[in-house]
């Protein structure tokens, strides 16, 4: 083997140094290497230094191919196949070239011509360096070929891409990197990881729809999961093999398409309520005293005052605060680090009173960041505060409020939109903009006039809680605030 000098170095000092910087894939794979083989050696003879640049330069390529080895052991099948695939297609044109033409006659003395493509001289190719890496067996044959050396000979032969059996872990490998683009989903996660704890990581074309009921059945009884969360594991699981079905990378009926929730566990849709003005005064009690943080009262009071989502007031940043215009407001806007439910999400959200002053608390001495940091959003892709849930239910419930699944965090904007729909000369366009729903009536125009959605809000804000009580239970009409502690 012949070192390149470029690697060898004479210093100044007189003595010599090796340096080879370990390629991009073998740093990743082999995390602790350094980021190059070094070697500084003294010696007063070029032919020397030489040598020992050589050995180097051999224990450098000797470790470069074990680890790329290893790399390509620990590979999936499927990735393996969907490569020697994209190879075949790459090079279709080249591998159906007749490089010889042979003629010859048959048995009967008819003359006959034999093409021999480059397809074939591939395949000695790859079966020549086999034997040069892993030696000969008694018929002269390698001793190993790799899944790769396998796939390319099988696909030069048929002429076909390698088919393998795309495993569940595989299949949402490929859902995450190509329709996800490499941003994790959590409850794409569980669903794959609790189908593997339960069934395995199989191949997808043994599931059974016996199988997926047996697995519901696991997830409801051992594992006590809600049917809300079981519908959840349900469309993740169909929507990872529907991804794969439409990728060709899989031949077969989707078996979780018909799956079913057992009997008796279908979902019961709970709708949400208005806060009614006893709801609202009782809140308003609790959040004047020293039991509730500031943070959490501003919170409740920006819910409350703008008819806001829930995850766009956690979504805020101190820059989406306009403070110092003639008509404060916050904008409501998707950026790199915060997405919203829907396009026609975003507008700009006037402040009025105590909004405004919870806005001005809020933003004191600070220029960016999120408004509120502990219920900022998981992710870039994601729509969701998981912390905020908890803590305004929690005060809403200290307040007094009977515990009841349709009256939380969500009730706020249920309680802006009843006092939208009891103001008059309101359109119902203009209550759909207010609060983030449908399309502006604007021609040429992103958002309706900042003004229009101030009169709306400033007509609105006096009749929040004013609700009939016959949608109410008697008991979630009396307040009952936890005893202090």
């Amino acid at each position: 083997m012949r070192v390149k000098l470029r690697n060898l170095k004479l210093l100044p000092s007189g003595k010599y140094q090796f340096r080879r910087v370990w390629p991009a894939d073998v740093r990743a794979a082999a995390p602790e290497l350094p980021r190059e083989l070094k070697r500084t050696f003294e010696t007063s003879c070029r032919n020397t230094a030489i040598r020992i640049a050589t050995q180097l330069d051999i224990e450098f390529e000797r470790t470069k191919r074990e680890v790329r080895r290893q790399l390509v052991l620990g590979e999936p099948e499927w990735k393996i196949a969907r490569r020697v695939a994209d190879w075949l297609a790459r090079e279709r044109r080249f591998l159906d070239h007749v490089n010889l033409a042979i003629e010859f006659d048959d048995v009967n003395g008819v003359p006959e011509i034999a093409e021999i493509t480059q397809a074939e001289f591939e395949i000695e190719r790859i079966l020549e360096g086999a034997r040069a890496r892993t030696g000969v067996n008694k018929a002269g044959h390698p001793i190993e070929l790799t899944k790769e050396e396998q796939f390319k000979i099988e696909a030069l032969q048929t002429g076909k891409p390698p088919k393998v059996d795309l495993s569940v872990s595989g299949a949402y490998e490929i859902y995450l990197m190509n329709h996800l683009r490499g941003k994790e989903d959590k409850a794409a996660k569980v669903s794959v990881d609790q189908f593997i704890e339960f069934a395995g990581d199989i191949a997808l074309s043994e599931i059974a729809r016996l199988q997926i009921t047996e697995w519901i059945a696991y997830l409801a009884n051992t594992r006590k999961q809600a049917p809300g969360t079981l519908r959840k594991r349900l469309t993740m699981m169909k929507a990872i093999f529907n991804y794969a079905v439409d990728q060709e990378l899989v031949d077969c009926i989707n078996p979780f398409v018909k799956a079913k929730l057992p009997k008796g566990s279908e979902v019961q849709v709970v709708d949400r309520l208005p806060f009614h003005s006893v709801h609202l005064a009782a809140i308003d009690e609790y959040l004047a005293t020293s039991r509730v943080r500031d943070e959490t009262r501003h919170l409740i009071t920006l819910l409350k005052f703008t008819g806001c989502r829930p995850s766009e007031i956690g979504g805020l940043k101190v820059e989406d605060l306009a403070l110092d215009r003639e008509i404060p407001f916050l904008h409501v806007r998707w950026t790199d680090d915060r997405r919203l439910k829907t396009r026609q999400s975003v507008r700009r959200v006037p402040l009025i009173g105590a909004a405004l002053d919870a806005a001005n608390s809020l933003s004191v001495g600070r220029r960016q960041g999120w408004l509120f940091p502990s219920l900022a959003p998981s992710s870039g892709d994601a729509n969701d505060n998981p912390a905020m849930s908890s803590r305004v239910n929690k005060a809403i419930r200290a307040a007094g409020i009977h515990k009841s699944p349709s009256l939380v965090l969500y009730s706020f904007r249920h309680t802006m939109a009843a006092a939208l729909d009891q103001s008059p000369g309101i359109t119902q366009i203009t209550r759909d903009r207010v609060l983030g729903r449908g399309k502006p009536d604007n021609y040429g125009s992103a958002e309706q006039p900042l003004q229009v959605s101030l009169e709306a809000l400033q007509t609105a804000i006096p009749l929040l809680g004013q609700v009939d009580e016959t949608l109410y239970s008697p008991e979630q009409l009396v307040i009952k605030p936890e005893p202090k502690g």
